[in-house]
């Protein structure tokens, strides 16, 4: 492979003589977290027992964040990320890291965007240069013909993933029917396709000096590396960046409340039969409540030994789908019910019975055997998860940003232990209500009901 930069070479020489020793610090997950002087948040977790490295940078900024006529640029900057920076030519990031035996990606929601990339723990030194190289240089090798390039991936993306998506569309329509507009939930991930085309240079340039600056940033390392190594590597490539104050960004400064009256929403889609969806406002990812309405959402939709499965898919046969799903968020988060119904029956059928569900959950709420039973399945799929080492650099990222806390693991497994029937129906009462609900409608084009 040709090497385009002297430094770049340097960074694949340094990676081959970085061999490790271990020796962990205290800590229930032997977790190191601390903050370089320009503000970078560090997460350390050292693991033995890994050949490879996970380098995770969580960036504080998310569609939440952004205004009003400028949607869609935090997503937008997870395309612009891989495409370049100051010592890396366009292609090189995912061409470096395929050399040295590595892979990567990066995502974006509500609350952030976030980039990860996992290596041969030799090839430490070069998934974080790579990071830093971007985090600093990213403007240094961008173009007006490069922007419009990712601007029209991005674009493509939304046809494909939401557009063209059977019952993609929709989900747009509840997001901003549940939230009102001025609130960072109703701000669409995605963007619209007329924010995206305004989207100039100057738009572009201002969103990434505002908010891809250390003090903004969360970086996670996990795997077998030598931790006095590495802390002097992530001062080196990361500690000379100037300081900057943390950007205002979108925080939590009232409590969620529910929607205050039903809504509804009727539209049409490239589809055979309907589909029905309840959507309700729910609290803040990582508060009480938000554990009893996660249990709560399970017992109502999660597997085919759920109550809405049991009903609508096995004994009333209306429909081929059931579910529920708990979307936790930082400034409010989402309860959805949906039901896809078979061949013949109508949106009203589903409608009527997944409102007798919902309604059912508050004069029979989970008993405890319902909620131990939920409790096990949550926890052991989290613990499941730390057992990858990139999936665990991002629920430490999470933790770290969500809690203050990176090490977050037996409070959240205290939390959940705290559900007791008492609380999960308080919860009910409090959240689980048609009264307060986004109902959605999606109905074949050209007729049906």
């Amino acid at each position: 492979m040709r090497i385009a930069t002297g430094i770049v070479a340097c960074a694949l020489a340094g990676a081959l003589a970085y061999q490790p020793t271990y020796a962990a610090p205290s800590g229930a997950l032997a977790i190191e977290h601390y903050r370089l002087a320009n503000g970078l948040e560090v997460v350390l977790q050292p693991d033995p027992t890994l050949s490879t490295a996970v380098v995770h940078v969580w960036y504080h900024v998310g569609s939440k964040d952004e205004v009003l006529g400028k949607s869609g640029f935090a997503h937008l900057f997870e395309h612009l990320m891989f495409e370049g920076s100051k010592h890396v030519k366009e292609g090189d990031f995912d061409r470096l890291l395929e050399a040295a035996g590595g892979w990567n990606n990066g995502s974006t929601n509500n609350d952030r965007t976030n980039y990860y990339e996992q290596v041969p723990v030799s090839h430490l030194p070069l998934a974080l240069w790579l990071e830093a190289d971007r985090l600093a240089g990213l403007w240094d090798a961008m173009t007006p013909a490069l922007l419009a390039n990712q601007r029209d991936v991005v674009k493509n993306e939304r046809r494909q993933q939401i557009e063209n998506r059977p019952y993609g569309t929709v989900e747009l329509l509840i997001q901003q029917a549940l939230w009102p507009e001025g609130h960072g939930n109703w701000n669409l991930t995605i963007g619209t396709m007329e924010d995206l085309d305004a989207a100039s240079m100057a738009d572009v340039e201002a969103f990434w000096r505002t908010y891809y600056r250390p003090s903004n940033a969360t970086l996670v390392v996990v795997g077998g590396f030598d931790v006095a190594k590495t802390k002097a590597l992530v001062e080196k490539l990361f500690g000379w960046m100037p300081k900057q104050d943390v950007p205002r960004r979108r925080a939590l400064t009232a409590p969620v409340v529910p929607l205050p009256r039903a809504w509804t929403i009727e539209t049409t889609d490239k589809v055979q039969v309907p589909k029905v969806l309840l959507a309700m406002r729910a609290p803040e990812a990582y508060s009480q409540a938000s554990y009893d309405l996660a249990i709560a959402s399970y017992v109502l939709g999660s597997g085919k030994t759920s109550r809405l499965y049991k009903r609508l898919v096995f004994q009333d046969r209306l429909a081929t789908e059931a579910y529920a799903s708990f979307n936790d968020q930082m400034l409010g988060s989402e309860l959805t019910i949906a039901a896809v119904a078979r061949p013949g029956v109508t949106a009203q059928q589903l409608r009527d019975v997944l409102v007798e569900e919902v309604r059912r959950m508050t004069s029979e709420p989970p008993t405890a055997a319902d909620i131990e039973r939920a409790r096990r399945v949550i926890e052991v799929g989290l613990l499941s998860g730390l057992e990858n080492p990139a999936s665990r650099a991002g629920r430490l990222a999470e933790w770290a940003a969500y809690t203050g806390d990176p090490d977050h693991l037996e409070e959240t497994r205290a939390a959940l232990a705290k559900v007791t029937p008492e609380s999960c129906a308080k919860a009910i009462a409090a959240w689980l209500s048609v009264d307060h609900a986004v109902t959605a409608i999606v109905l074949p084009e050209g007729g049906g009901k």
